[in-house]
């Protein structure tokens, strides 16, 4: 490891930590010439009694979504599934138009109304945190066959669309979506500490931290309350130096082909948002944010947020000659990602 690369990056985290939400932060920075950072800032716990350890397990949130993205790929590559085929084709009991693809259920171009969004979720979630709505309500209320839009012709982040390519792989493979993933993409990395939570996970993860799952706003450690069933995309447990591995392997040619990854890094143009600022022009590829004009070879990656825990991993393929990721773990949820802290960082890796 270069130790004043390392001492530099460090001083970068300890910084923008001592402004931060979060009680604690993991860091990993890998790339092809230097190798793998993984630090840590800040604490274990609200109390501030356990020091944030480096590559603690959280839950990573939407960042499965790249997970989902890869398998349904690999299954196209083995001619399993078409990706302009109508999803109703292998869920047969869907009333969705033949516009309703594959592919469009990946980029969210579907129309597909987002569970997450409606009115009473939230509120489902705060009154019973560990009684996630069953799938088949999720499915009756929010796939009846009324679209947002017509396929196609927009953009819209719809994690009921990517519950259905969930469904999708359980019904094109003998195994269940935990099975899948471990055996096409976790055990082939040798992700150990990487899998999918079907289940409360009692001191498991890092304690990650949350002020709206109870009435008094009350920031409060919800990892032993929340079941992650209510994320019905999938939701997988990872540390950031796994999730860092991952995105070098998939841009290296380990997980899919050349052809498969260049379709996944097809996107369409999103909205700025509340991302202004930090992107120059957002897309959504196949389970995969970009940003060809950021700089630095495109930027590519996944954020995810949600009850306890704020999560981001990026690659960008040429800093200087070298490829390289970002992935940055919080143990609380929060409004935004960590934007300003991975501008200062990729300042220090470009100058140095």
């Amino acid at each position: 490891m270069n130790k004043v690369l390392a001492g530099l990056l460090q001083s970068k985290l300890e910084n923008w930590q001592s402004l931060n939400l979060s009680p604690g932060t993991n860091l990993t920075i890998e790339d092809t010439e230097n190798g793998v950072f993984n630090l840590a800032s800040g604490y274990y716990d609200n109390n501030k009694e356990k020091v944030m350890p480096v590559n603690g397990r959280f839950y990573i949130y939407s960042i499965t979504k790249t997970f989902t993205a890869i398998k349904i790929l690999q299954l196209a590559e083995q001619a399993a599934i078409k990706l302009d085929d109508p999803v109703k084709k292998y869920i047969s009991a869907l009333p969705f138009p033949e516009t309703v693809t594959i592919r469009r259920l990946l980029n969210h171009t579907a129309g597909i109304p987002n569970y997450t969004e409606a009115k009473d979720y939230s509120n489902s979630v705060k009154e019973k945190p560990s009684l996630p709505w069953a799938d088949e309500y999720v499915l009756s209320r929010f796939c009846s066959g009324k679209l947002d839009f017509s396929p196609g012709t927009a953009w819209h982040y719809s994690n009921t669309g990517y519950m259905l390519l969930k469904i999708l792989i359980e019904k094109v493979t003998p195994d269940s979506y935990s099975n899948s993933i471990r055996k096409s993409i976790i055990i082939p990395l040798k992700l150990k500490e990487t899998y999918v939570a079907e289940q409360i996970l009692k001191d498991a993860i890092v304690p990650g931290y949350c002020e709206y799952l109870n009435n008094n706003n009350e920031v409060e450690d919800i990892s032993n309350i929340y079941a992650p069933l209510w994320c019905k995309t999938g939701m997988l447990v990872s540390t950031t130096k796994e999730i860092s591995s991952l995105y070098h392997n998939l841009f290296s040619g380990k997980l899919i082909k050349p052809s498969s990854l260049s379709q996944m890094r097809d996107c369409v143009f999103v909205k700025k948002g509340e991302k202004e600022g930090f992107f120059k022009k957002p897309g959504y590829g196949l389970g995969l944010m970009i940003d060809p004009e950021w700089g630095f070879g495109g930027l590519f990656g996944h954020g995810g947020d949600g009850p306890g825990y704020n999560t981001w991993a990026m690659y960008l393929p040429d800093v200087r000659g070298r490829k390289t990721s970002i992935v940055i773990f919080c143990n609380k949820n929060m409004k935004e990602h960590s934007f300003e802290l991975i501008k200062e960082l990729v300042a220090v890796l470009n100058n140095y």
